[in-house]
C-alpha cells in the first residue's frame, strides 16, 4: 500500500520503520527539514525535545522485538540499559529502560529512518486529508495531494491534521509545569545517589525533584511544581534554579562545582497535558498514535514507550484485517491498552494535588498508586505487585487489589506520611533570596 505518516517523532518513525519492513511504500512527513551532521539540532516547535526523559520497558522491548537494529544502534549512541534496583538477572532484558537524552534518541531514529529502503521522506507541512465516500484518498503536504491507502497521524497532542473528523479530546492540563538543567559529569567522577526510576526520585510537600541520567555522562535535574505556583515559576531563572538545587540533598550533590558543570541553560515546560481520544472509525484509512492518540503528564515518562507500542499494535491490524475494520480495531486496543494509562494519570494528578494542598485522603477517593507507594513503605509486602505497575511492564489494574486495600488501611485511620524537607516554602526562600541578591 501507499501510506502517509505525518510526524516524525519517535511514534511516527516506529510506525514508519514497521510499516517500510510490511513492504509497503511509506512517505514519512514532517515538517523539519532534519539534523545536519555535526551541528546541534533544535528540533522547532517539539517543546518536549529538550527535557528530559526515560525510555521506558515497554518501548524498549517493542524495539528489542521488532526493530533489533535500531535499539543496537541507540545502544551504540551511547543509550544504557538500565535495569531496576534489585531486578533478577534472568528478568534483565524485559524489564531495562533505556538511559539517554531525547535529543540522541531522536536524531538517531531520524538518520536510521534515512538509511531504511521503503521510506521516502518529505518536509512540509500537512494541510489536511482528502476523503471520498469515507475513505482516505489523499493527504495534501506543502499543497500537494499525495495519493494514499492509510495516512498514520503522529502529529503529537497540538496536531490539527483531519480534527474534523475526530472526537474531541478529553482531559486537559494536568496542572504541572517544569524547569530542569542538562549537566555533565567531570572526568572521573562517580554518578551521584540513585534510588530507581529515570536515576533519583525525591518527593516533597509542594514539588518533586527528579534526577535523570543519560549518556555520555550526561544528566538533569529536574523541578516540578503546580503551574499556578507563580513563586516557583521564578525557577527559570539560572541563579534561582541553582539556588534551589543546592538545598536538595541529592541534587546538591550531583551538582557539586567539582563534580560536574552545567552543558545547557535552564528550560521551562509548561502546558502539560493528560487528555485522550478515539479512533475516527467514521472514516477508513486514517489511523492516530502517539501523542495524538493519548498524552500524559510527562513526570512518569510514560509517553514515547506507549507511542511506540501503538505503532505496534497499528502495524499489526493493518497486517492482519480489512481496511474497514483498522480504526475499530485499533480503538479497541486503545481502550484496552492506552486508556487506563491515562485515567491513571489524571487520579495520580489530581491525588498530587490535594497532598500538596494539605488535604487529608479519604476513602471514597479514587486510590492513585502514589498512595498505594506510600502505603508500601509501611506494607512492603505491596512490592511484588507494585514493582511491576511501576516499571509498566502490568496495567493499571493489575494494582487494584492493593487499593482496596489502602482504602481499608485510610479507613482504619492512615494516612500518608509526610513529606521530607525541604519543604515547598523552603525552595520560595531560596527563590526569593535570589531576587534580593545585590544586581
Amino acid at each position: 500500500m501507499d501510506i502517509v505518516v505525518v510526524g516524525a517523532g519517535p511514534a511516527g518513525t516506529t510506525a514508519a520503520l514497521l510499516l517500510a519492513r510490511a513492504s509497503h511504500r511509506v512517505t514519512l512527513v514532517d515538517r523539519d527539514p532534519g539534523p545536519v551532521p555535526g551541528v546541534p539540532w533544535e528540533r522547532v516547535g517539539v517543546m518536549q525535545y529538550h527535557l528530559p526523559h526515560t525510555f521506558r520497558a515497554p518501548g524498549v522491548n517493542v524495539l528489542r522485538e521488532r526493530l533489533p537494529d535500531l535499539l543496537t544502534t541507540l545502544v551504540d549512541a551511547g543509550g544504557e540499559l538500565v535495569a531496576p534496583p534489585g531486578a533478577p538477572e534472568f528478568l534483565l532484558d524485559l524489564v531495562s529502560n533505556l538511559h539517554l537524552r531525547r535529543t540522541v534518541l531522536d536524531r538517531t531514529m531520524w538518520e536510521f529512518a534515512d538509511r531504511e529502503p521503503g521510506i521516502e521522506r518529505v518536509r512540509g507541512h500537512a494541510d489536511g486529508v482528502r476523503i471520498e465516500d469515507g475513505a482516505v484518498t489523499g493527504v495534501v503536504v506543502a499543497g500537494t495531494t499525495y495519493a494514499v491507502d492509510l495516512v498514520v497521524d503522529a502529529t503529537g497532542k497540538s496536531g490539527r491534521l483531519a480534527a474534523e473528523h475526530h472526537a474531541p479530546f478529553e482531559g486537559g492540563d494536568c496542572g504541572f509545569a517544569y524547569a530542569c538543567r542538562l549537566f555533565q559529569l567531570r572526568d572521573g567522577v562517580e554518578p551521584g545517589p540513585l534510588n530507581g526510576g529515570p536515576g533519583y526520585v525525591a518527593e516533597h510537600d509542594g514539588f518533586v525533584n527528579l534526577v535523570f541520567t543519560h549518556d555520555a555522562r550526561t544528566f538533569t535535574v529536574l523541578l516540578v511544581r503546580e503551574s499556578h505556583d507563580d513563586s516557583l515559576a521564578e525557577l527559570r531563572d539560572e541563579t534561582a534554579f541553582m539556588r534551589a538545587v543546592s538545598c536538595l540533598p541529592a541534587a546538591a550533590v550531583w551538582t557539586e562545582p567539582d563534580r560536574a558543570e552545567p552543558i545547557d541553560h535552564v528550560r521551562a515546560g509548561a502546558g502539560l497535558v493528560n487528555q485522550y481520544r478515539s479512533q475516527a472509525t467514521g472514516v477508513t484509512g486514517l489511523l492516530t498514535i502517539g501523542d495524538a492518540t493519548c498524552a500524559t503528564n510527562p513526570i512518569a515518562a510514560r509517553g514515547v514507550s506507549l507511542g511506540m507500542q501503538t505503532a505496534a499494535a497499528l502495524c499489526d491490524i493493518v497486517a492482519g484485517q480489512p481496511g474497514a475494520e483498522w480504526a475499530g480495531a485499533l480503538d479497541a486496543w486503545c481502550e484496552a491498552n492506552l486508556r487506563p494509562w491515562f485515567v491513571d494519570h489524571v487520579e495520580f494528578d489530581a491525588v498530587t494535588r490535594k497532598l500538596w494542598a494539605g488535604e487529608p485522603i479519604d476513602p471514597a477517593d479514587p486510590i492513585s498508586w502514589a498512595i498505594v507507594a506510600a502505603a508500601a513503605r509501611q506494607r512492603p509486602e505491596f512490592m511484588a505487585t507494585l514493582g511491576p505497575f511501576l516499571g509498566m511492564l502490568a496495567p493499571p489494574s493489575s494494582i487494584d487489589g492493593l487499593r482496596q486495600e489502602v482504602r481499608s488501611m485510610l479507613a482504619d485511620g492512615w494516612q500518608p506520611p509526610p513529606y521530607p524537607p525541604p519543604t515547598r516554602d523552603d525552595l520560595v526562600a531560596q527563590v526569593r533570596s535570589t531576587a534580593r541578591q545585590p544586581a
